[in-house]
């Protein structure tokens, strides 16, 4: 085949048999194309660029599946200094076979009052510093965007590729107090943004951060309203409150008992008269607001099929009825003996906030299972501060000072940690694996991933 396979010409002569130029400074490169696959035979190779599918310009891997849908496909593809013009036949399900380099990761340019990653102290994975304000993690990871830096042009490509449904950051749909909480005097309006994407077709998850004294109140209640005008193009709408860190430089105050409990008033209100309207419930509030609050948790049903269980919305009520199934199924008969002096006593790590609801748990299973020595404790987040209260965000070094608190009072045979603390990879946010807990606090660990499980104990 030589250098190039025979479609390949000298740049320049291309323009006559493509209908229109493209910006080959763009497109997506080809890390591995199977031997065999419609695209190998068409000549495509790996390190090969793909500038254009079918007249339309590839920008990303999320243009490329999408363009690559049809049966005829005509290629505009870069090597080098070299441009060709491939034609691809595929039959309906044909695999593609071809693997993309992944690309940068598109970042953000707000510098938000309430930015978690600006409260967090050097030293931690890498990883965690990224601010990302980008489309392809909203639609495969559930990222949140704020659109602060796209343009017309952006959303109206967002819905040429029927990209839906996105995660969005409001905040505040008020245009001045948004600007001032993203602290970004070039933010487009976010109402009109979202509107060109509903004319489009695109649904949208949306978030709101409430930060007291800044989009609470007044502004707060706007917002939720101007979002459920959208009607079927909003499908969640989740009002959580600020994350502070005693590493903030900022001076916001955070959300207190007094606070929470208007906002459950107000935000309530709303959302039981929006889920008459629509026949489903579009609004919701993160747990956080009716434990500070002091409010019981909402039952299941408030949930309805749990759309934002990642911003910590329904978290409680889902470890709720998961021990309630699972201690359905416990045999209610002290026919399993008592622990003995030999018994294995065994601690379960959790955090502040959850630590009532677990405790609770704690007490009903070691009443039907008095042959488990089971013991529950709350691990202060000493690392980021008290205000942090929730287990995702527990580090392994308050986690290790807790256990040698606890074993220096008693002896303890296991140590049983929630998985939200980990990571995909199994790593908490400072960088230890549940081995190197166990092996730095000298207790053997185990990583419960739902609390059913505490029926195998």
């Amino acid at each position: 085949m030589g250098k190039y396979p025979p479609a390949f010409i000298i740049p320049g002569n291309h323009k006559r048999i493509r209908k229109k130029r493209h910006d080959m400074t763009r497109g997506v490169t080809v890390s591995s194309v199977t031997r065999g696959s419609p695209f190998f035979k068409a000549g495509l190779r790996k390190g090969d660029t793909i500038v254009a599918i079918n007249n339309e310009p590839i920008f990303d891997e999320l243009d490329f599946h999408f363009f690559i849908a049809e049966e005829q496909l005509h290629l505009v593809v870069k090597r080098g200094t070299a441009v060709a013009d491939l034609r691809v036949e595929r039959a309906e399900g044909d695999f593609s076979g071809v693997a993309l380099v992944e690309l940068p990761i598109r970042r953000c340019s707000n510098r938000c009052i309430f930015c978690f990653i600006d409260q967090m102290p050097p030293g931690l994975r890498r990883s965690l510093y990224v601010k990302d304000e980008d489309v392809r993690l909203s639609v495969f990871n559930g990222n949140y965007v704020t659109l602060s830096n796209f343009t017309n042009a952006d959303l109206d490509h967002l819905g040429k590729i029927g990209l839906s449904p996105l995660y969005i950051s409001v905040h505040a749909t008020d245009p001045a107090v948004r600007k001032r909480m993203l602290r970004n005097k070039k933010t487009p309006p976010v109402m009109d943004q979202l509107r060109r994407l509903a004319e489009c077709g695109i649904r949208f998850h949306t978030q709101i951060v409430v930060c007291p004294e800044w989009n609470d109140g007044t502004v707060l209640t706007n917002t939720v309203r101007d979002l459920l005008k959208f009607r079927d193009a909003v499908l969640s709408v989740a009002v959580v409150p600020v994350g502070l860190t005693r590493f903030r430089s900022l001076p916001i105050t955070p959300v207190d008992a007094l606070s929470a409990r208007k906002i459950c008033g107000t935000i309530g209100r709303i959302s039981d008269r929006n889920a008459v309207r629509d026949g489903e419930r579009k609004v919701f509030l993160a747990d956080e607001f009716f434990i500070k609050a002091g409010l019981p948790i909402p039952g299941s049903s408030y949930y309805e099929e749990y759309p934002q269980i990642e911003n910590g919305v329904g978290l409680v009520r889902q470890l709720l009825d998961g021990w309630n199934t699972a201690f359905s199924h416990f045999s209610r008969e002290k026919d399993k003996g008592t622990a003995s002096s030999r018994t294995r006593r065994k601690l379960l790590i959790t955090s502040v906030s959850a630590f009532p609801y677990i405790k609770a748990i704690v007490d009903e299973f070691t009443a039907a299972r008095p042959d488990v020595l089971l013991e529950v404790t709350a691990v202060c987040n000493r690392f980021f501060g008290e205000t942090v209260t929730v287990a995702g965000l527990l580090t392994a070094v308050d986690i290790i000072g807790e256990i040698r608190r606890r074993t220096r009072r008693t002896s303890i045979g296991l140590v049983l940690l929630p998985s939200v603390i980990f990571n995909y990879a199994g790593y908490t946010l400072d960088g230890y694996s549940a081995h190197r807990i166990g092996k730095t606090s000298g207790i053997a660990v185990r990583v419960l991933e739902r609390i059913e499980e505490l029926e195998n104990l």
